[in-house]
């Protein structure tokens, strides 16, 4: 491959990129099903065990749907570890949604269920979907950028 070809190849790629990026949006009920998902597993582990395996077992389904809605809709799935600008909001998520987890754990007692497990998935909820909204629109920026290169 000469300079000329690398070049063209490389262009035609931040085009792609370009496209993409007007492509790349997904609706406010997927980032809300991405933090529903989040939200029942967390609030889960605080339950007895039955109730922590159907709030785990939905948690579970909702993210095998969001990957389904992902793929027929985008022809896709978008994990959301990338590379770029993404990964420190990924970063910063996982730390959080690990202390969600263990403030979960810390109120379990096994045996009954835990009203303050919900407030807690009630928070990962909330900051899982604001954490996606906030994450498709740095995906976008970063696709954007490559294509007006």
């Amino acid at each position: 491959m000469n300079n000329l070809e690398a070049v063209d190849a490389l262009s035609s790629i931040q085009r792609t990129e370009g496209r993409l990026a007007n492509h790349a949006r997904w609706s406010f009920g997927r980032h809300a099903m991405f933090g529903l998902m989040e939200g029942l597993i967390i609030a889960g582990v605080a339950q007895p065990i039955a109730v922590c395996g159907a709030m785990t077992a939905a948690g579970l389904a909702l993210m095998a749907a969001c990957i389904m809605e992902d793929r027929r809709r985008h022809g896709m799935f978008v994990s959301g570890w990338q590379p770029g600008a993404t990964r420190p909001l990924m970063i910063i998520l996982m730390l959080l949604v690990a202390a969600l987890l263990a403030a979960s754990l810390w109120v379990r007692n096994g045996e009954t269920i835990q009203p303050l497990g919900f407030a807690i998935g009630a928070v990962a909820f909330v900051v899982c979907t604001a954490a996606s909204l906030r994450w498709e629109k740095l995906y976008r920026a970063e696709l954007g950028k490559g294509g007006q290169r």
